[in-house]
């Protein structure tokens, strides 16, 4: 053969594009390795890269075999396969040889079967493959055919998708033999008619009845199907799906196996007859079955008889609704609500010390103003948690950790050593962490826990740890960095020797990553960053280490894709470093029965539930994923397919279990569910009565549902508990229906409790609460007064507290600058109310004794709160005189007389500047 330099040129481009794709692949599939091995995960890695080269390579080799065997078909039938050739006005015909074009259809056969079943089984399907093996039984069955929910789930998924990679292979097959058999002419189109020789016409028509076939297998499996797609109330299962469209669909698949069978008699008698009558029976009876005979039923069956039909399918709906997103053991009680009256509210009163007054958005905006010493200082989230003090009472505090933000480095110093390499700019430092009851005299937040500038305190870092002596014994941090987080994207590469200017002491916690230990690991995670510097770098050594995938989302996913992973991870402050615990969720929309239900930004699904919980080291970036002990049968398959990836309940550390806390957004989940289902009657469900949904949020939240708040308060009865809920009001309406709430204290956590209110009594929501508080007289003009002097007014989210058999409403007011850039949120007021009255003043305590006394209608109540509640605006200050106090003997001890000066400075000007802000 003639070698021509454009073909060459395309020969190498082709090989090149082939080689670059591979160079990818191959440095994506060893820099993983190497990552999940840091991690002690490498054979979780491994089995995942088994299972998919193993499902789909069994899919590709039945599906090449499949089209292998159909192109030696049209081999064997269509004889030898010959290339014209002309030279001048001279014509030859070449036969090629019969091992080329073997070789060539099995190349063929090959590729298309390793592409066909890269988009059936590729990705995340092969997961779910050979999950199926694994799986384990629900232990609930469905009412119609009897089967363990497990066949819904896991095998009904994958004979579908069996179905449909047949199809498209059958289908690829029939492209493939056609354009063999025409190339050899035993296809032909001549006037006006399609011509085919005996056995490409059987082979064709064989191709096609196989097709149908598989229709018919298809409409067979549709009868599981309508479990999962029911066209009933409440978008389930109803009377026309059971008694018209389940029977249609075995009809249906009869009449498949019949048309194919037509199809192949016709063929062999040369005759179209049978075939078509087949066709069009079928036809019709898709049109008939699937469409017409369901309306006609629809319109004249059911609908005059809607309740009577449907009642026993709603039943069952409501059972498995329940059931599928953890509703079935709320503890409901009946709250028998009663206004609170001035002697109530002073009984209760002292329960009310630790309710929370500041919201996220402030205190995040008053973090980045007050704690960000530098432009790459950024606190991008705020979480609640809680602490025991040294007498047991529990607090509730606000927690946000300092991020690198890189986009704030000057433009200047923004160098590929700056953000790759510097200390500075390669991890955070340090936590805030913030009594959520209290404020300072200015209405600034209190910090319990915070960073000072220290300059070379720490032998090179840029801020030293500082903590209240008032804060609880646990809310120290010892080892402040935090190479791990929310925001932290970008890889970054340790150098050895500057673990100093880590941690202040070498080799303590430095973070292990990758360790880049030969030219080869260089070269791959260059080529993976698409970062030449990596190469050239005069810094990067053998013993440096690499950290990517720092942001705690991507490590998990990563990690348990199968897992559906909560976008909001939240920090605590633990034997003196940062620990992150992130919600895992087990989701699917197969669970059969239960009604489709949009999670909001994650999808839509018929099964939720919270089954895990991973741990994250804000140092060494260490994951641990355990068990909830909730008993779910997803988790408890992928435990079977990956062996410790996920370890039981017990195994998380005794240090981190008062920290877990209810998700809100499985809480928020499960009250929209709760919302129509927890109705138990199927006549209250048709008519729609007692409908009830998330309030709208108030104040500068208007427009958003409400968000679940943690609190620490008391159930009607009870003592007090960090709770998370959120209030029901009825649908289309503001009156308030019922308030739910997660617990979260050991050994309750995750209990959930629906305190259910009169129906004959209207109990004000929180939004006519707020209309209530903007039209009184005295609160109007005070947010018209700070509007006209230039100040912003944002209104928190109003907390709903159960005290006794009533409700009290609690909002903060937090007044600012309209300046973006010095916008400091100060707490300003709060406003508290009993539903039919409100007050408005500086502090909690001031605000309950002024509603207190308008609900008497005397001139003033004193309350008996506890001393933090009384306190709530001494602020900070005493605790760091006393902590300054105790600096400067320390100093004075070890005959530091500059340093006891200088301590006994600074505690002089606190005292000075705390005498200021008092108020008399």
């Amino acid at each position: 053969m003639k070698w021509r330099p454009g073909r060459g040129a395309l020969l190498v481009g082709l090989a090149l594009l082939v080689g670059l794709a591979s160079l990818s692949a191959v440095s994506s599939v060893y820099t993983d390795a190497l990552w999940h091995s840091s991690l002690g995960y490498a054979s979780v890695y491994w089995s995942r890269i088994r299972i998919a080269v193993l499902v789909q390579g069994v899919a590709a080799a039945a599906g090449a075999a499949l089209i292998l065997g159909n192109l030696l078909l049209v081999s064997r039938h269509a004889g030898a396969v010959r290339v014209r050739r002309r030279f001048g006005n001279l014509e030859i015909s070449e036969q090629i040889p019969r091992r080329v074009v073997l070789v060539g259809i099995s190349v063929v056969a090959v590729l298309a079967g390793w592409w066909l079943a890269a988009l059936q089984f590729g990705g995340g399907s092969a997961l779910h493959v050979f999950a199926w093996f694994r799986r384990v039984p629900w232990g609930v069955e469905d009412p119609l055919f009897a089967r363990d929910a497990a066949y819904y789930v896991f095998t009904l998924p994958l004979q579908l998708r069996v179905i449909d990679y047949l199809v498209l292979i059958l289908i690829w097959s029939g492209m493939l033999a056609g354009t063999g058999y025409a190339l050899a002419g035993a296809v032909s189109f001549a006037e006006n008619r399609v011509r085919m020789s005996d056995p490409a016409r059987l082979h064709l028509v064989g191709i096609l009845a196989s097709l149908v076939v598989l229709m018919g297998v298809r409409f067979w499996l549709g009868q599981y199907e309508l479990l999962l797609d029911g066209d009933a109330i409440g978008g389930a299962l109803g009377y026309t799906d059971v008694r018209v469209r389940l029977p249609a669909r075995k009809a249906l698949a009869m009449l498949s196996l019949v048309t194919a069978v037509a199809i192949v008699v016709g063929a062999v008698r040369r005759s179209w007859v049978a075939p078509l009558v087949a066709g069009g029976v079928l036809v019709a009876g898709m049109a008939v079955g699937g469409i017409m005979a369901p309306a006609l039923v629809q319109r004249f069956a059911v609908e005059p008889n809607e309740l009577a039909r449907e009642t026993p399918y709603i039943r069952w709906n409501l059972e498995f609704t329940r059931r599928a997103f953890g509703l079935a053991e709320v503890d409901r009680r009946t709250m028998p609500y009663r206004p609170t009256s001035p002697a109530r509210l002073a009984e209760l009163s002292p329960q009310l010390a630790s309710l929370p007054l500041w919201d996220r958005e402030p205190l995040r905006t008053a973090y980045n103003q007050l704690q960000s010493f530098y432009d790459y200082d950024r606190f991008f989230d705020v979480d609640f948690a809680r602490y025991v003090d040294a007498d047991g009472t529990p607090r509730q505090v606000a927690v946000a950790v300092r991020e690198v933000d890189q986009a704030g480095v000057p433009e200047d110093a923004r160098t590929w050593q700056t953000l790759r390499l510097n200390p500075r700019y390669i991890r955070g430092l340090g936590a805030v962490v913030t009594p959520a009851a209290q404020k300072t005299t200015e209405g600034e937040p209190v910090l319990w826990l915070r960073n000072q500038p220290q300059g070379a305190a720490l032998q090179g870092a840029e801020t030293s740890v500082q903590r209240a002596s008032g804060a609880p014994p646990e809310v120290r941090l010892e080892t402040p960095d935090i190479f791990f987080g929310e925001a932290t994207r970008d890889y970054v590469i340790l150098v050895p020797g500057r673990e100093e200017e880590f941690t202040g002491e070498a080799g303590v916690d430095y973070p292990e990553g990758v360790r880049l230990g030969s030219f080869l690991r260089v070269a791959a995670f260059a080529w993976r960053f698409g970062d030449k510097n990596l190469l050239f770098s005069g810094e990067v050594s053998d013993d440096s280490r690499i950290l990517f995938r720092r942001t705690i989302g991507e490590r998990v996913r990563t990690l348990a894709p199968f897992m559906l992973w909560d976008s909001d991870p939240y920090a605590v402050v633990s034997g003196g470093r940062i620990h992150w615990i992130i919600d895992g969720y087990s989701a699917t929309r197969s669970y059969p029965i239960a009604r489709r239900h949009r999670v909001q930004g994650v999808g839509d699904f018929r099964y939720l539930n919270h089954s895990v919980k991973a741990v994250i080291d804000a140092v060494t970036g260490d994951v641990a994923i355990y068990d909830m002990g909730t008993g779910d049968p997803l988790v408890a398959t992928y435990q079977r397919v990956f062996p410790g990836l996920i370890r039981p309940e017990e195994e998380l550390p005794d240090a981190l279990r008062p920290h877990l806390r209810y998700p809100p957004l499985y809480l928020k989940t499960q009250a929209e569910i709760l919302g129509t289902y927890h109705l138990d009657s199927p006549e209250a469900f048709y008519a729609g009565r007692d409908f009830w949904q998330i309030p709208v949020a108030g104040g500068n939240g208007r427009g958003s549902t409400y968000r679940p708040d943690f609190a620490v308060m008391s159930l009607p009865g009870e003592r007090p508990e960090f709770l998370l809920s959120v209030p029901l009001v009825a649908r289309d309406r503001e009156n308030m229906t019922a308030l739910l709430v997660a617990r979260n204290d050991p050994p309750r956590y995750a209990e959930l409790v629906l305190l259910e209110l009169p129906r004959d009594q209207l109990v004000p929501g929180p939004g006519q609460v707020l209309a209530l508080t903007e039209q009184d007289p005295a609160i109007s003009e005070r947010l018209s007064l700070w509007r006209q002097r230039g100040s912003e007014v944002d209104l928190g989210q109003m907390l709903v507290v159960p005290l006794g058999s009533s409700f009290l409403y609690v909002q903060p007011f937090f007044i600012s600058s309209e300046d973006q850039e010095r916008r400091i949120p100060r707490l300003e007021q709060v406003v508290v109310s009993d539903g039919r009255s409100v007050s408005m003043d500086t502090n909690l305590r001031r605000a309950l004794e002024g509603l207190a006394a308008v609900t008497s209608g005397s001139g003033e109540v004193t309350l008996p709160l506890t001393a933090d509640a009384g306190a709530t605006e001494l602020g900070s200050w005493p605790a760091e005189a006393l902590e300054l106090l105790d600096l400067a003997d320390e100093r004075l001890r070890a005959g530091d007389f500059a340093g006891f000066g200088a301590r006994w400075e600074e505690l002089r000007e606190l005292l000075r500047s705390a005498s200021a802000g008092v108020e008399p």
